[in-house]
């Protein structure tokens, strides 16, 4: 085995039992899961993809396989979970974890349901709140449609799966074509929910009138989305409870976009009696934007924040999406710093959906492309995981935990939601920029804010930082000494000591060395140590100044990344 490839390993197997040391408990999560289509399972696309994961085994640690985007009958599901159950015990002698999603339960939309195979489909549809009924879109409460998904979690519980995810679209919100511009209004409005309503409130309801107290009365609004959230709770511990019976180790998980309504995963910790791991989503699923990928991940935790405590609550990670899943769609270095991001900012595992046999897409492409990068990183972020046991990022906070665009990326650390903050960021219209109309606009909007970190002049930057430390009171973890294009998030114990400090150069050009000044560095340590993806670690001499440390950041190319650790 060539030399790279030997310490590669080697560096993997030391990051893995590293993480194993410092997350006895949270070892249990397998740290990267790659997500695909059902096809990939079925015996003419398995052979390909098994070998693709057998000459790429560092890049991924769980499998997610699927159901499907329709309802085909259940003779079909019984067939495929034999299929599953057969690429399962192969991915299990590779030493991976073998796991599935339920990849529709209501739906999305009736063109995307109608695309595939609506054979075993003989439930109630959802209906619009004016009388507007899908053709395809489950109502969440019809007797038929809970008992063909048990039925289906059963099947696919007998080969023991270490996880098993439902899907988005059991998010609160309506669905094409129930959705429409006149009649938003979230929930089934089919006979038997709006009779199922009527019954809890001790009074009959119609349809229109429902709706229109619906909208003008705030009481019955909340009333009504405590119901139908509550009937979606119903059907997953119906589900969980159904895995949990023949496999009663496996995990539930829930995948979702847009705010959270705690009644799912409530109702898949109730069915199953484990915490539920979380996989919130928002897009971005193309790299001709990477700073979109940093805001979600910003937007990832703004979904998290509030739930963090919940005894339903297990490990989260984030949607780290293609799509379609093309050559042209996204680049590794892409997955990779979508990945890091989002470790930084405070997530507990990764899953990507980076293959699907439903495009023309060649087996070649993700075999000899895409994984073996995501392979040679893998040690990289499995790495960077472990670094962090026992921290949280640090740094300033900005209303709703989302800054604007390119505010994150310009040298200050900015926390999300869930993060430790050091205040509120000092005001960006404090930067001096010369800007035609500027004072036409609200110099607190997110337009003004990345315009202005668009256009400020290296002194301006500079200046911003010296006014962020004394913000800080001289706590602040991070200051630059010139100015950076940079994502920067240090992660810090609770003494406030530093671990880590992780730095994405968000430019199309390379950064050259710069000198960074941190606070809390440990008082033992001797040396800082510069981590990339695919390279060697780099040791760092530093020089104390009293309680601050001065180190020199190497070169880092154009949206590259690298962490900062201490010995």
């Amino acid at each position: 085995m060539p030399k790279d490839k030997i310490r590669l390993a080697l560096k993997g197997t030391f990051s893995f039992l590293l993480a194993c040391a410092l997350f006895p408990a949270a070892a249990e999560v397998p740290f990267c899961a790659l997500r695909f289509g059902y096809r990939f399972t079925q015996p003419d696309k398995w052979p390909e993809m098994r070998a693709a994961l057998e000459k790429n085994r560092p890049a991924f640690d769980e499998v997610w396989f699927s159901t499907g985007v329709s309802f085909p009958s259940l003779a079909w599901h019984e067939t495929h979970a034999r299929q599953c159950a057969q690429a399962a015990d192969d991915l299990r002698k590779m030493g991976i974890v073998p796991s599935i999603e339920i990849q529709t339960i209501i739906g999305h939309t009736d063109d995307i349901i109608g695309s595939g195979d609506c054979s075993g489909q003989d439930w109630g549809t959802m209906v619009s709140a004016d009388g507007l009924p899908a053709k395809h879109l489950s109502c969440p409460r019809d007797p038929k449609l809970i008992a063909y998904f048990v039925r289906v979690a059963e099947m696919h519980a007998a080969w023991k799966p270490g996880s098993v995810w439902v899907d988005d679209d059991l998010s609160y919100r309506n669905r094409a074509p129930v959705l429409k511009p006149g009649n938003r209004l979230a929930g089934c409005f089919c006979d038997a929910c709006i009779a199922g309503f009527s019954r809890a409130e001790g009074k009959t309801w119609e349809r229109a009138a429902l709706a229109q107290a619906i909208r003008s009365d705030a009481a019955i609004r909340t009333r009504w989305d405590e119901y139908s959230c509550g009937v979606m709770g119903e059907l997953t511990r119906a589900i969980a409870a159904a895995v949990h019976r023949v496999s009663p180790e496996t995990v539930m998980g829930y995948q979702y976009g847009g705010p959270l309504y705690a009644a799912v995963p409530r109702g898949l910790y109730d069915g199953s009696g484990h915490p539920v791991r979380l996989r919130p989503g928002a897009g971005a699923y193309w790299d001709t934007d990477p700073y979109d990928q940093l805001g979600k991940a910003y937007c990832l935790q703004t979904m998290l924040d509030g739930f963090r405590d919940e005894k339903w609550m297990g490990a989260c990670c984030p949607e780290i999406e293609t799509c379609p899943r093309t050559f042209a769609c996204r680049t590794v270095q892409g997955l990779i710093l979508e990945a890091f991001e989002n470790l930084a900012l405070g997530m507990d595992f990764l899953s990507m959906f980076a293959a699907d046999a439903r495009t023309d897409e060649t087996t070649e492409f993700y075999a000899d492309g895409l994984f073996p990068r995501l392979a040679a990183a893998h040690a990289f972020l499995q790495g960077y995981h472990a670094a962090n046991g026992g921290t949280r990022p640090c740094g300033f906070s900005v209303p709703n935990g989302r800054p604007a665009k390119l505010v994150a990326c310009r040298g200050v650390p900015i926390v999300g939601a869930t993060g430790r903050s050091l205040g509120a960021l000092p005001d960006i219209a404090s930067i001096s920029v010369r800007m035609a109309g500027s004072g036409e606009v609200d110099v607190h909007s997110p337009l003004y804010q990345t315009r202005v970190m668009q256009i400020a002049s290296s002194t301006g930057l500079t200046s911003f930082y010296a006014r962020c430390d004394r913000a800080s009171g001289g706590k602040l973890p991070v200051v630059f000494e010139s100015a950076v294009r940079a994502f920067a998030m240090p992660r810090v114990r609770d003494d406030w000591t530093l671990a880590t400090v992780a730095i994405v150069n968000a430019s199309i050009d390379r950064q050259d060395p710069v000198t960074v000044r941190l606070r809390g560095v440990p008082a033992d340590a001797k040396t800082a140590v510069w981590h990339q993806p695919e390279t060697e670690d780099v040791a760092i001499a530093f020089v104390r100044d009293g309680a601050d440390v001065r180190v020199r950041l190497p070169r880092i190319g154009a949206w590259a990344c690298g962490y900062l650790s201490f010995k």
